[in-house]
């Protein structure tokens, strides 16, 4: 008997992105848009979390804190982010972000942080479940999930304990937690994925409504974690640059515009002029949130509610 496995649904924009544009591009379209902000990008040593931290700096920020366990490959890094000669502050902090200490103390050396992008990220080999190796199930769960959670608590307790999510403050805050297209579908060997990053932005955004949060796929990008460990008849699929997330980020947390994607799953493939056309489909719709199909929760207009 035959098997018929589910199918992806088409982007939600005609206009798929792929690589940098204008609109999203740090020194065109977005040129000082994060001028003042203090930004700290975990699993910054290579691939889409070093592109997202130059990126940052390249738009202006103020200082960038880059993250990750190697500290050769941070500081290689911060020699690019030096060489961009932009005058931007960088923290450098090896961190283990599945240990809470470790996790507190990146903070602590961090010192104010504006926007927090929860980069770092591991994926198991694809495998059925019942070939799947638990060691490695269970590391894709601590690194994805746990280091999500730990680094979004501490960046949540460092700013509460500076009266920043108080709702007299201005401070602008923002978590950009790296979901995946993944989280969206269900193919087999894909069971360690990320759907519960987008029901852990969900819960962040109505729980902290001062703190603009989204669940974003960076796209379809060949980095080594990719490439050891997604099935080699999608490795055609990863085609995007690691700019275009990076791009996408930064228009994230700068531009009031996305703020009705608020709490959402993104995608760094959408065109982002084509997404804000279609504001008040996704909107009247309930689009871009993670559900139980026959059991969908009313959720309340993004354009009246929780928006600073």
């Amino acid at each position: 008997m035959a098997t018929h496995l589910p199918k992806a649904a088409p982007p939600l924009t005609s206009t798929v992105r792929h690589a940098v544009y204008r609109e999203i591009d740090p020194s065109e379209g977005l040129k000082d848009a994060a001028t003042g902000l203090s930004v700290l990008v975990t699993g910054s040593g290579r691939g889409v979390g070093r592109s997202e931290a130059l990126a940052f700096a390249e738009a202006g920020a103020q200082k960038v804190v880059i993250t990750s366990r190697s500290e050769e490959e941070l500081r290689e890094v911060r020699e690019s982010l030096g060489n961009l000669g932009k005058g931007c502050e960088v923290v450098m902090v090896a961190c283990d972000l599945t240990d809470p200490a470790s996790v507190d103390n990146l903070f602590k050396e961090a010192g104010d942080v504006d926007v927090l992008v929860n980069n770092a990220g591991y994926l198991e080999p694809c495998v059925p479940i019942r070939d799947s190796n638990p060691d490695d199930w269970m590391r894709t769960q601590r690194i994805n999930i746990d280091g999500t959670f730990l680094a979004t608590r501490a960046f949540l307790r460092s700013a509460a304990s500076k009266g920043w999510l108080d709702s007299a403050s201005d401070k602008k805050l923002c978590v950009i937690n790296t979901s995946s297209i993944g989280s969206a579908g269900t193919r087999p060997g894909f069971s360690g994925g990320k759907s519960q990053i987008n029901r852990f932005t969900e819960f962040l955004h109505f729980e902290e409504p001062s703190v603009r949060t989204f669940a974003m796929h960076p796209g379809g990008v060949m980095t080594k974690l990719a490439r050891d460990s997604m099935p080699p008849d999608t490795h055609g699929l990863l085609n995007d640059s690691p700019d275009l997330a990076a791009g996408f980020a930064v228009w994230l947390a700068t531009q009031s515009d996305a703020d009705f994607l608020r709490g959402r799953y993104v995608s760094a493939n959408f065109d982002v002029s084509e997404l804000l056309a279609k504001k008040g489909e996704i909107v009247q719709n309930n689009l871009l949130w993670t559900r139980v199909v026959g059991q969908e929760q009313v959720m309340p207009n993004t354009s009246q509610v929780h928006i600073a």
